[in-house]
């Protein structure tokens, strides 16, 4: 089986935007209910920032105008 690499670059870089997104409506969600977020749930959203800043380059491609 053959992987194309521009599809999987396209899944990768979907699937970590969706991880945030998923992420900061959970630490929303956990921080109004609770009243307060842990320092490891504050960890983990900057760890999928982090991921996130890596896929600059992909976006930058896709939005634009060429």
């Amino acid at each position: 089986m053959i992987f194309n690499s521009d599809k999987m670059n396209h899944i990768y870089s979907i699937s970590m935007l969706c991880f945030l997104i998923f992420t900061i409506v959970f630490e929303l969600y956990v921080g109004f209910e609770r009243g307060y977020v842990t320092w490891d749930q504050g960890l983990i959203l900057i760890f999928f920032i982090s991921l996130n800043l890596m896929n600059i380059d992909y976006w930058k491609e896709y939005f634009s105008k060429d």
